[in-house]
């Protein structure tokens, strides 16, 4: 590679309560550097695809699990996850390098989302909606939900009176289980309206709802015999018109299994129930925006950055997603762009900072 220059990004104290591991940290600047050269910026290609992480000021190591989800040459807005292997607020992880004009194609990969990861959806980009899956495996189809304003890059809007969802098929079936969305409710027509839920026949289904009071309701049932759920009985009451990150967590690794909702990662509620138990490994549908078993259970409003993970990630983790997604400005510091060369024979060199 023969980049002309390159940008730390580092970690405000406070924003990692502690270290997370293989975690995809969301890189959204907007400056002037970023700008094509023939808009008087230092990025060669005019996708941005020469803009590419390592973890090191000389740009040795490549971080290769990124994904560049956004980029505009006219502006210098990046929008960009960068899985760091050991984040943590004393760190200083991430250095953009770019200025390649012999890069020409996405290095973007899958393996962003390799960390327990069963469905990432974007639902980019503001104009027109994309319903695929980032970690490439299980790509939604659009029931003619449509593109607006989210929280990252664009969302998807859902009119609830139109029947308006996306189908994940059946592949997403784990026996714990994350749940993550940034929400934005129009109205709360329903007396449960659906964010993300599973329900395959009768008594076996888990998911998040928001109730028509606000409240939250998160279910998670194996059989009438296993099930951990609380409804409606949560410290939070959402209002309509206000984007809210909700997450729910079913841990099924503790003795005694446990359900936890948050609410911009503050703790909404949580049940424990006195036998642990999975969640049925069984192929079933699941949706966004939709209950698949009962009806009328639509979302009405607007859904961002929705996520599956096949593992019940901790208090930290989700606060540290609530942190960097809510405010990446407060996040992250862009610092000074330094300029380099490569000799000759391969020393690296700054030339200035």
């Amino acid at each position: 590679m023969a980049f002309g220059y390159y940008s730390p990004i580092s970690i405000n104290a406070a924003q990692v309560p502690s270290t997370q591991t293989d975690f995809p940290v969301l890189v959204s600047i907007t400056d002037a550097r970023f700008k094509t050269v023939a808009n008087s910026g230092h990025v060669q290609n005019a996708s941005g695809f020469d803009i590419r992480p390592y973890s090191d000021s000389g740009l040795s190591t490549a971080i290769t699990g990124y994904e560049l989800e956004r980029y505009n040459a006219t502006t210098g807005e990046v929008v960009m996850w960068v899985k760091v292997g050991s984040l943590s607020s004393s760190t200083t992880p991430i250095y953009l390098a770019y200025g390649d004009s012999g890069i020409s194609t996405d290095g973007s990969s899958t393996t962003t989302w390799s960390n327990g990861f069963l469905g990432v959806y974007h639902l980019k980009d503001g104009t027109t909606l994309s319903v695929a899956d980032s970690t490439g495996s299980n790509n939604g189809t659009n029931h003619s939900a449509t593109a607006t304003a989210g929280k990252i890059d664009g969302g998807a809007s859902f009119a609830s009176a139109s029947s308006q969802f996306i189908d994940l098929g059946t592949a997403i079936h784990p026996v714990a289980i994350t749940i993550s969305a940034w929400v934005n409710g129009t109205t709360f027509p329903a007396a449960y309206n659906a964010v993300v839920a599973r329900v395959p026949s009768g008594n076996d289904f888990w998911g998040l709802w928001v109730k028509s009071t606000g409240k939250l309701a998160c279910i998670a049932q194996r059989s009438p015999t296993f099930t951990v759920s609380y409804d409606g009985t949560g410290s939070h009451t959402l209002s309509t018109g206000t984007t809210y990150y909700l997450t729910m967590v079913f841990n099924n690794a503790l003795t005694t299994a446990a359900l936890v909702g948050y609410v911009n990662a503050a703790s909404d509620g949580s049940v424990n129930v006195g036998t642990q138990f999975d969640l049925q490994n069984i192929a079933a549908t699941v949706d966004i925006a939709s209950d698949p078993l009962t009806s009328p259970r639509f979302w009405n409003g607007m859904l961002d950055e929705v996520r599956i993970a096949s593992s019940a990630r901790s208090a930290n983790w989700i606060t540290t997603e609530y942190n960097n997604q809510s405010a990446p400005g407060t996040f992250e510091t862009l610092g000074s762009e330094v300029a380099v060369t490569i000799s000759a024979t391969g020393n690296f060199f700054t030339l200035f900072p």
